[in-house]
């Protein structure tokens, strides 16, 4: 495994770049004042090189995958590389331009182990337990999965990227459901990416090929979809990665608008963050985000070989 020296930069900055939409609800995470924090910015092999996924354990610890490295680096709240774990290649526990991860309750990892067409699992110390799926377009097989999440009962949800289709796998791997085909019908997907599970079950799917979100209930009927190619407020350009608050307000990365739209728990665009650019605040290609229980939002910004935080001047 390579050395890696991670450094939290830009402490204190206070430039944020947030636009508010007119809206009849305004919610406080939204519309409140706050800093950007950046953490792991430059591109050395000591340093992030391209960051993808990321994920937060109760410890507010981060996970970033790094598929460029072959990586996960797990680092502290504050910027610390607290563990690597991965290596290139095919063998347990080993990535090949890995995408996404997401934590289960108990903090084990599932990486999506993109072009090695499966799904790892990894004890919340880095070791190997399980391993799912192959090549093909079969039930439990993936084409370049792209997109991972595990919901309370550690079921998992995969963006099937290649094959256009999300299934869900019990705790123990097998299928429990596979929804969508290739089109841009409700239902349908192109390049579908980033997951996201809302309180009541539902499934939020970046349907990124289509520019749109799209909702799915918990037995894959869709509920709705949101957006179409474009700039404008709920307008994407290839919307990647998606995240929920504790309001239920959806986060989207709108990669190569290089923004981060915030759209109500009805698709209505509520505020935006940042532009183009290598600032705090700004992006270049934002992927993987979330927000945790306090508010901060944390952004992937891929080319710009960093994370950044959004921390509000008053929590949630």
């Amino acid at each position: 495994m390579w050395p890696v020296a991670v450094a939290l930069m830009g402490l204190a900055t206070t430039v944020l770049l947030l636009r508010q939409f007119a809206t009849t609800t305004i919610v406080a995470n939204t519309s409140q004042a706050g800093s950007w924090q950046v953490i792991g910015e430059g591109r050395t092999q000591a340093q992030l090189n391209s960051p993808v996924g990321v994920a937060e354990d109760q410890q507010r610890n981060l996970y970033v995958v790094d598929s460029a490295n072959y990586h996960v680096y797990k680092l502290s709240p504050g910027g610390a590389l607290l563990a690597t774990y991965g290596s290139h290649g095919a063998g347990p526990g080993q990535f090949d331009h890995p995408s996404a991860i997401a934590l289960d309750p108990i903090g084990n990892m599932y990486v999506a182990d993109t072009a090695n067409n499966r799904i790892q699992k990894l004890s919340s110390t880095g070791v190997f337990l399980e391993a799912w799926g192959s090549q093909g377009s079969g039930p439990g097989q993936f084409s370049g999965p792209k997109g991972v999440a595990v919901d309370y009962e550690t079921n998992i949800y995969v963006a099937d990227t290649g094959n256009d289709r999300i299934q869900k796998l019990s705790p123990l791997g097998h299928v429990m459901a596979i929804w969508g085909q290739s089109g841009q019908a409700a239902g349908e997907f192109r390049q579908p990416f980033g997951l996201a599970l809302d309180s009541d079950g539902a499934i939020l799917v970046a349907d990124t090929g289509n520019h749109r979100i799209q909702k799915l209930m918990s037995n894959g009927v869709v509920a709705a979809d949101w957006g179409t190619y474009g700039a404008e407020p709920g307008e994407f350009n290839y919307p990647r990665w998606l995240a929920i608050d504790g309001h239920g307000d959806i986060y989207v990365s709108d990669t190569y608008n290089h923004r981060i739209q915030v759209l109500s728990p009805f698709g209505v665009p509520r505020a935006e963050y940042g532009e183009r650019g290598g600032r705090p605040g700004q992006f270049r290609r934002p992927e993987a985000l979330l927000v945790d229980e306090t508010g901060s939002l944390v952004v992937v910004d891929a080319d710009n070989a960093r994370i950044q935080r959004f921390v509000p001047s008053v929590a949630f």
